[in-house]
C-alpha cells in the first residue's frame, strides 16, 4: 500500500523549517542524517506508517529549512532547534528515529529534554575521538564552488560516487573501503540533489556532529529513556558502537548485520516497546499576509503544488504562471514588486521545483491543477498573469473558468505554426534520464544556458541568435538547472501539454481583458510577438516595464 507523504512549511523563531509527514495514527519522530534532508528516511517512516503519524523536519541548513543564526552549531543547539519545531506543530511526547548526524541529535534530544521522547533508535552515533576528527578537518566539508562553465556538476558528481566507495570520501586509499557495492546512479544522484539543496549553509551543523563525540558518550550515560542503538556491519559508524558507556537494563545495543531490513524492523519492534500515547491535530492551512515571498505546499487531492506568495490575502488576486522549464523561483522579485498592492500566488507547475509530475500532457489538467491550488488558497477570482509557456497555463485557465478571470495577462505568447510545433514538440524537452557518469546535470545547464543564445536552444545557427542580454551567472544558470532536474521525470509533461495546445485558439474564445506585452528578453514574446499581434489586433502590446502599475 502506497502512503501519501505530505509536506509543509512552518515558522519556527523566525526561521523557515520545512519537514514531511506520512502515516497515521499517534505520533513519531524521524531526525535525518547529514547532508541529507527528510526525504532521506521515507523508507524507515515508511516501515511504521500504518501505525504512526511521522513527522520529520529539514534540520536547520539542509533540504529547505533556513539555517540557525550562528556561525558555530552545537548538538544541543540542533536538539532545541527540533524541540521548537516539535512545538510548533505540536508534536506530543513520541518515540524518536535517528540516523548518523540525526542519531546525535536524537541522542541529545532525549538527554536534554527527556520528557518528550518515549524512546529513541539509533542508528549509526557518531563518536568520533578529537584526533580522527582533526584528521579528516575542512577536507570532508569542501564548500560548492560554483564554476560559470559548469564544472561543479562533474566535481560533485565524482564527490559523492567516491563517497560510497571510500570513507571519508577523499581518502583514496586501501585501508579506507567501504566493503559495499558502489551506490547505483540513482542514489548518487540522490546525494548530489540533496547536497545542492544544503550546500551554502550545510557545514556548521554537520562539523558539530564531528565534534560531538565526548558529548556523545556523557549523553549516552546520562540517557534515562528506552533506548535501541544499533549500525550496520557495513556502516563507517558501526565501530563507534564499542565507544559508548555502559548503559541501562531499558538500553541495549542490537546487532543487525548488514541488513537494513533487519534494521528497519528492529525500528519497528522498537516504536512498539517505547509506545506513543498522542496524536497531533491537523492543523488548517492558512495563507497570512507577508511582504515579502513565503512558501507553502498546497494539497490537491493526493498531490501537492509548491505555492510562493506574498501581500495580503484580502487584497485583489494576481496568479503567476511561471516560464519553462524552470519553476516560480524565476518568479520572486516580480511577486514581491506586486506584493504591495496584490495577493500574489505563484505555484511551481506540476513537474517543476517542488511539485510533482502529473504524468499528463493535457493542459487542461494543468490548468485545473493550478485552479484547485486556487481554491485551497481561497482565491476565487484572478488577474492571470503567464510568462512564456506559462502564457498557455494561463489561457488554458482563462477558457476553463472565464468567471474567476479578471483579467489575462500575457508575456510571450506561444504561437508556432504546425511545422514549428512538431520540431519544437520532437527536440524542445528532451527525454532526461540519469547517467551513471553524472552527465544529465551538464546537460541540463548547457541546454538552458543555449536557451539565453538561441531561439530553440536546439538549432545553434547564426539565423538563430536570440541577440538579446542574458543572465550567465553562475549562480542563476545552476539555480535554474536545479529547479529543472528536481524533476527530471516529468519536467518536460507541461512543454508538450503547452505545444499540444492552441493558443490563439484559447485567446481568441476568452472574452474578458486582455493585457499583451513585450519583453525582448522572453525568448517567446521575441520570436511570437508578430504574430500575436495579427491574432489580437484590438490589444495593444505593452513595454513589460509598466506592468506592475497596470495590475
Amino acid at each position: 500500500m502506497t502512503v501519501l507523504v505530505r509536506r509543509r512549511f512552518v515558522q519556527v523563531a523566525g526561521r523557515r523549517v520545512h519537514y514531511r509527514t506520512m502515516g497515521s495514527g499517534p505520533a513519531a519522530l524521524f531526525i535525518h542524517s547529514s547532508p541529507t534532508n527528510s526525504a532521506f528516511v521515507i523508507p524507515e517512516m515508511a516501515v511504521v506508517a500504518d501505525g504512526y503519524t511521522c513527522f520529520c523536519f529539514d534540520t536547520p541548513g539542509f533540504g529547505l529549512s533556513d539555517p540557525l543564526p550562528l556561525t558555530a552549531v552545537t548538538m544541543a543547539d540542533l536538539a532545541d532547534a527540533t524541540v521548537a519545531a516539535m512545538d510548533a506543530v505540536g508534536l506530543p511526547p513520541c518515540p524518536v528515529f535517528g540516523s548518523h548526524t540525526g542519531a546525535a541529535v536524537a541522542l541529545e534530544l532525549a538527554f536534554r529534554y527527556p520528557v518528550r521522547v518515549t524512546g529513541v533508535m539509533l542508528d549509526g552515533i557518531p563518536v568520533f575521538t578529537p584526533e580522527e576528527a582533526e584528521a579528516v578537518g575542512s577536507a570532508y566539508f569542501a564548500p560548492l564552488v560554483l564554476d560559470p562553465l559548469g564544472g561543479h556538476y562533474s566535481a560533485t558528481w565524482t564527490r559523492f560516487r567516491d563517497q560510497s566507495v571510500w570513507f571519508p570520501w577523499f581518502g583514496r586509499h586501501p585501508d579506507c573501503l567501504n566493503d559495499v557495492d558502489m551506490n547505483p546512479p540513482e542514489a548518487i544522484h540522490n546525494w548530489t540533489k540533496m547536497f545542492f539543496n544544503a550546500a551554502e549553509h550545510y557545514k556548521p551543523a554537520y562539523m558539530a556532529a564531528w565534534a560531538y563525540g565526548q558529548g556523545a558518550i556523557e549523553a549516552a550515560a546520562g540517557l534515562t529513556v528506552p533506548a535501541i542503538i544499533t549500525a550496520t556491519t557495513t556502516d563507517m559508524l558501526h565501530a563507534h558502537l564499542e565507544r559508548l558507556p555502559p548503559l541501562r537494563d531499558d538500553q541495549e545495543i542490537r546487532e543487525v548485520g548488514r541488513s537494513h531490513d533487519v534494521r528497519r524492523g528492529l525500528t519497528r519492534e522498537a516504536f512498539g516497546k517505547f509506545g506513543s500515547p498522542g496524536r497531533v491535530a491537523a492543523a488548517p492551512l492558512r495563507l497570512g499576509a507577508t511582504s515579502v515571498t513565503v512558501c507553502q505546499f498546497i494539497d490537491v487531492g493526493d498531490r501537492q503544488l509548491l505555492l510562493r506568495h506574498a501581500g495580503n490575502p484580502a487584497s485583489p488576486a494576481v496568479v503567476l504562471l511561471h516560464d519553462l522549464p524552470g519553476s516560480s523561483l524565476a518568479l520572486e522579485s516580480l511577486i514581491d514588486e506586486l506584493a504591495a498592492q496584490h495577493f500574489v500566488l505563484a505555484f511551481d507547475l506540476p513537474g517543476s521545483g517542488e511539485s510533482i509530475p502529473l504524468g499528463s500532457t493535457d493542459l487542461g489538467s494543468f490548468a485545473d491543477m493550478i485552479w484547485q491550488g486556487c481554491d485551497a488558497a481561497g482565491v476565487a477570482q484572478a488577474v492571470l498573469h503567464g510568462v512564456g509557456f506559462g502564457s498557455s497555463v494561463a489561457i488554458a485557465m482563462a477558457t476553463q473558468l472565464p468567471h474567476r478571470v479578471t483579467a489575462l495577462s500575457l508575456s510571450g505568447v506561444l504561437l508556432p505554426d504546425a511545422t514549428e510545433r512538431a520540431d519544437l514538440r520532437a527536440n524542445l524537452a528532451p527525454p532526461a534520464v540519469v547517467n551513471s557518469d553524472g552527465s544529465h546535470w551538464y546537460r541540463t545547464w548547457l541546454m538552458l544556458r543555449d536557451s539565453l543564445v538561441y531561439w530553440p536552444w536546439y538549432k545553434t545557427k547564426r539565423e538563430c541568435l536570440r541577440r538579446a542580454p542574458g543572465n550567465f551567472q553562475a549562480a542563476h544558470l545552476h539555480h535554474w538547472t536545479f529547479e529543472v532536474v528536481k524533476q527530471l521525470d516529468g519536467y518536460h509533461e507541461a512543454i508538450h501539454a503547452a505545444l499540444d495546445h492552441d493558443a490563439a485558439a484559447g485567446l481568441a474564445a476568452f472574452d474578458g481583458a486582455v493585457l499583451l506585452w513585450r519583453d525582448p528578453l522572453n525568448a517567446l514574446s521575441a520570436a511570437y510577438d508578430a504574430r500575436l499581434t495579427a491574432a489580437r489586433p484590438d490589444t495593444a502590446l505593452r513595454d513589460i516595464a509598466g506592468l506592475a502599475d497596470a495590475l
